[in-house]
């Protein structure tokens, strides 16, 4: 196919093609592998190794160790995200409560838990890795959530006065005592009921506050 410029970008298309797949092959080793061993274990060649391609492509795409890793968290924290985008002409019962549950399922998986204590470990020493952590994990989601609130203040199916205060509250009410002691070694054993059963009444006790709320103003 040819544009008036006269440039054949046939030959474009599928160089950008395989350029996406050797990326979604990088970020899915890389977690595998960020998962499986945290931060500091994590070898920049195994992750290479299992994916294939090169140093040279991971660099160009990445920059660095840090850069992948980020990557990696966002494309692994994506799916959460995605419940947010995709639930803004849905009710807020709903989409909470399917947000409540993927956080649950995220955040409790053995693997994840792992990572999460070498991050901590590892922060002391790089800062500014736990900083990168923050900023695109827990933050992004905060602030994923806040504009969702917000915009669904805004189409008056719920009154939020203050978005990030409430999404902070959210999530901290769903993760709540299970997060301190998983990180610390008291892994929750969490059932398909108990996880449903956690994600319901979180939503329905903060939705029932914010209408509280709403009736005293």
């Amino acid at each position: 196919m040819k544009h008036s410029s006269g440039v054949d970008s046939s030959h474009h298309a599928p160089r950008n093609t395989r350029g996406e797949a050797r990326r979604q092959r990088l970020l899915c080793a890389a977690r595998d592998v960020f998962l499986e061993k945290g931060y500091n274990g994590a070898s920049i060649n195994e992750i290479v190794a299992r994916a294939g391609g090169s140093l040279s492509t991971l660099y160009k795409q990445f920059g660095s160790k840090e850069g992948l890793f980020v990557a990696a968290l966002e494309a692994h924290a994506a799916n959460v995200w995605t419940r947010l985008e995709e639930g803004r002409n849905r009710p807020p019962q709903d989409v909470l409560f399917e947000l409540a549950q993927g956080l649950i399922d995220l955040i409790f998986a053995q693997s994840h838990l792992r990572l999460i204590r070498s991050i901590a470990a590892e922060a002391e020493r790089t800062p500014e890795l736990g900083r990168l952590f923050l900023e695109r994990g827990p933050d992004r989601t905060r602030r994923e959530l806040a504009d969702y609130l917000q915009s669904q203040h805004e189409r008056g199916t719920i009154h939020v006065e203050d978005p990030r205060a409430a999404a902070s509250m959210f999530t901290g009410m769903v993760l709540g005592e299970w997060m301190i002691g998983a990180l610390v070694g008291r892994v929750p054993t969490i059932d398909t009921e108990e996880r449903n059963h956690r994600a319901r009444i979180c939503t329905d006790m903060f939705l029932t506050g914010l209408r509280g709320m709403a009736e005293r103003n």
